[in-house]
């Protein structure tokens, strides 16, 4: 039921998109607000594992209805896994949003691929090509994590309990770096963060090894180096693009390769790096569909 369960909600996600949830996930604003502005719960936040606790009633409610819908059928669970895991993954559409920075900047249309551009990355990004190209396609390797493999990762698991807590760990790191919360509390809430990125992150990119160049990504995640600062932990953003990009033989340096002559000149498109990108993310993806396939298999043939 697992299998069929990743695959009906990566059918919805990438081919039914007008049937997909939106996923803005207000009623966790609201929350995190709440979160952040009551005294007890920013004591509880400033303390190690205290966002576990803070996520916990969210959980246990979860968890309760998962043994619910189990017990009253298969068809039940199977109901609340498949919408459980629908709205843990995204909340936006990688490939939507990819391919809608590919088609502006191909239309010329730099100011909405600009914009996109920051969208994908969540910062700011490189004005001119190909260096904005790269940067997006830094981006949907690393993203594909976060809005894809994480969440399967997890339902897989310990199902819809599994794919709902990394949501929220996600959405509660993501929700504290911008609320006026003591910055020890955002803190332990990105480590809580970085505990849930740990596995899911090494798993995508093992399936970039499998999907891409295997030495190059071998040799990549050895000489992988990280050390944290005082802002957010971003090991598992630098690992995944480290070892994505060299999955497709794409390296921040062959940027310099590609640079567009002065006006009046031929114009050098850019490379087609996003669409490189965003092939070997549905490569890697089928990979481990295939991985939980046969697993499905061999479990209901023991």
């Amino acid at each position: 039921m697992t299998f069929l369960i990743v695959l009906l909600a990566l059918f919805v996600e990438r081919v039914l998109q007008q049937q997909r949830p939106r996923r803005q996930h207000r009623w966790f604003d609201s929350y995190c607000r709440r979160l952040s502005a009551a005294t007890f719960a920013q004591g509880l936040l400033a303390r190690p594992w205290g966002a576990v606790f803070a996520l916990l009633p969210l959980l246990a409610m979860v968890a309760w209805l998962q043994v619910i819908f189990r017990d009253l059928g298969s068809l039940s669970g199977f109901v609340f896994g498949f919408v459980t895991l629908l709205y843990s993954l995204g909340p936006r559409d990688l490939g939507e949003d990819a391919e809608a920075f590919v088609e502006a900047r191909d239309n010329g249309d730099d100011e909405r691929a600009g914009a996109l551009a920051r969208q994908l990355c969540l910062s700011d990004v490189p004005l001119e090509e190909p260096r904005r190209s790269f940067a997006v396609a830094r981006a949907v390797v690393v993203l594909a994590n976060r809005r894809l493999i994480g969440p399967i990762f997890w339902f897989v698991l310990f199902g819809a309990v599994g794919a709902a807590a990394y949501r929220v760990i996600q959405l509660l790191a993501e929700r504290l770096q911008a609320e006026e919360c003591p910055n020890i509390a955002r803190r332990y809430s990105d480590e809580l963060r970085h505990v849930a990125d740990w596995g899911p992150a090494r798993i995508t990119a093992a399936g970039y090894a499998i999907a891409g160049n295997f030495e190059a990504v071998s040799h990549a995640w050895r000489t992988f180096d990280y050390i944290p600062d005082e802002g957010p932990l971003t090991e598992a953003e630098n690992l995944l693009a480290r070892t994505g990009l060299a999955a497709l033989d794409t390296f921040p340096d062959d940027a310099d390769e590609f640079t567009a002559t002065e006006a009046g000149m031929h114009w050098e498109p850019a490379p087609p790096v996003v669409e490189d990108a965003l092939a070997l993310v549905w490569r890697s993806l089928a990979t481990w569909v295939a991985v939980i396939a046969g697993g499905s298999l061999v479990a209901a043939l023991a």
